[in-house]
This record gives structure tokens, C-alpha cells and sequence, in this order.
């Protein structure tokens, strides 16, 4: 069950990454120096393009953990019956 889960959150994080890289666009800043006539072109992303590659990232770090742990064998109770 631990391994369905990680694999979820896992391909979930990465769909959802790429949609998010699709929909935001980088802020573009163009900045002249005036003597020597160079200009320097700055890309930045919003905030809010941070903060959710930041949550899919530990979405993903636990998806892998979730698919690299083991789960726990339950001990079946031996009944004897006489």
C-alpha cells in the first residue's frame, strides 16, 4: 500500500510540475547602462511559482521514501486448535 502511495505522489508531483512551468512566466527586466550602452536582461519567477516547486519537491522526496520503504509483515496468529 506504502509503495501505491509513493508512486501517486511521486507521478503526481512531477504532472503537476510540469503544468505549473507551463503557467508561469518569468517576470522579464531589462536594465540600459547608459554609458556604455550594454543591456543586461534579468528573468525572475513570482513567489508563488517558488512556493509550489518547493512543495512538490517534498512531495516527491516523500513519494520516493513512501516507494523505498518497507512495510512491516503483520505476524499471523497460529491457532491451535485441539
Amino acid at each position: 500500500m506504502k509503495r501505491v502511495v509513493g508512486i501517486f505522489l511521486s507521478l503526481s508531483a512531477l504532472l503537476t510540475y510540469q503544468i505549473v512551468d507551463v503557467l508561469y512566466y518569468p517576470v522579464e527586466e531589462k536594465i540600459i547602462d547608459n554609458n556604455s550602452g550594454i543591456t543586461t536582461v534579468i528573468y525572475n519567477y513570482p513567489l508563488m511559482y517558488r512556493s509550489i516547486c518547493t512543495v512538490l519537491i517534498i512531495t516527491f522526496i516523500l513519494g520516493i521514501y513512501f516507494i523505498l520503504a518497507k512495510e512491516k509483515q503483520r505476524k499471523e496468529s497460529i491457532s491451535c486448535d485441539s
